[in-house]
């Protein structure tokens, strides 16, 4: 498989992430809420996600998605509740502690999860052994996070 570009979007996902907390944030002042200004980026990205699915070809009828909804556990639904966490949480507390600390953490906290997910191969992901090099890589994180946070 190419690997070029995932490689490409995962790198331009964390420009985005690196950017949104504080265009977010600016949005949240100026409107005098941060659960507004969360609404209005969710609002703004479905509208987007509408578009591009409606350009791919990949609108589904009202009667496959109750049915899909209908034959689901319940858990599946809560990635955009989980999204709404995460972009509340930056545009609340990036500006207080920094973007990079934000950052760092966020990714921090993204790592440890993702290596306890992989562990026990659950939500898709293939199962991974803790190795000595993902310990010492997630060691290597800890400390980077600490001295971004005191830097």
């Amino acid at each position: 498989m190419n690997l070029l570009l995932p490689i490409i979007f995962a790198l331009l996902s964390g420009l985005a992430m690196s950017i949104q907390p504080g265009i977010n944030s600016i949005l949240g002042k100026n409107i005098e809420s941060p659960w507004l200004a969360s609404t209005i980026s969710f609002f703004i990205g479905t509208i987007a996600l509408g578009i591009i699915t409606f350009v791919l070809g990949e609108m589904k009828s009202t009667a496959f998605i109750v049915q899909t909804i209908k034959e689901q556990p319940w858990w599946i639904w809560i990635g955009g509740f989980l999204g709404a966490i995460v972009v509340t949480s930056s545009l609340v507390f990036a500006p207080k502690i920094g973007a990079t600390s934000w950052i760092a953490l966020f990714l921090l906290g993204q790592v440890i999860t993702s290596i306890l997910l992989e562990k026990w191969g659950v939500l898709g992901f293939p199962e991974k052994p803790i190795s000595i090099q993902k310990m010492v890589g997630l060691g290597l994180l800890i400390v980077s996070a600490w001295l971004v946070k005191k830097g």
